[in-house]
């Protein structure tokens, strides 16, 4: 699992990792709010039209559940309880996509994104290891503002207002994640990371971490 503030490297470093194999074992990376953007790119103008590629559309993903998918992109705000299944169905249908083996290693970004979260995970996931990316404010913003690695461009939740606002968000709702993690007894990697922090340096800090390499262990 994945965690740290808006612009820390998350995305980045989860597709960096998606390109590596250690010892054969593949990073699948389950990047959530990416995957929630894709799912509203799918064809929006189908929300309100009756056609086949309406019906097929459907069969994932109905209006409603689309109509709660963009308002939680658009407002920068949380599942809630209530969404529970719906988030389950999106994790669900991203590892029917990508068929993982029993050996792959999948990478969760953005999920959880707080405790409460955590059993949603039940029968699909289970979280081994946690790497903290840890960014302050005023890095978090000139990283975004800067794209260093060019895949915000176009991203409507990378204002310099909603950043700040997510920052609150992260450190209200997810950063309380770590303390849950030490009381479940899960490893945690802190990494600092600074303007200039890519994700081959995050792999080369965390290679050499035991808990790390025992994902690799026979």
């Amino acid at each position: 699992m994945l965690l740290g503030p808006p612009g820390a490297g998350k995305s980045p470093f989860g597709q960096y990792l998606s390109r590596q194999k250690i010892k054969n074992r593949r990073f699948l990376n389950f990047d959530f709010g990416q995957e929630l953007r894709q799912i509203l790119e799918v064809r929006p103008e189908m929300v309100n039209i009756r056609s086949d590629s309406r019906q097929e559309l459907q069969e994932h993903y109905n209006g409603q559940e689309l109509n709660r998918i963009r308002q939680v992109v658009e407002k920068a705000i949380l599942f809630e309880e209530s969404d529970r299944e719906l988030v389950r169905k999106i994790l669900r249908n991203f590892l029917h996509k990508i068929n993982p083996a029993r050996e792959d290693i999948l990478v969760l970004n953005g999920l959880p994104r707080h405790p409460g979260q955590v059993p949603w995970l039940t029968g699909l996931a289970r979280i081994v290891l946690a790497v903290n990316l840890d960014c302050p404010l005023e890095i978090s913003v000139r990283r975004i503002l800067a794209n260093l690695d060019g895949e915000r461009t176009g991203r409507p939740d990378d204002s310099p207002e909603v950043v700040s606002y997510r920052y609150k968000i992260y450190e209200e709702k997810t950063r309380p994640l770590l303390a849950w993690l030490e009381r479940a007894g899960i490893p945690l990697i802190n990494l600092s990371v600074n303007y200039m922090t890519g994700p081959e340096e995050l792999l080369k800090k965390i290679s050499s971490n035991e808990a790390f390499n025992l994902l690799f262990s026979d």
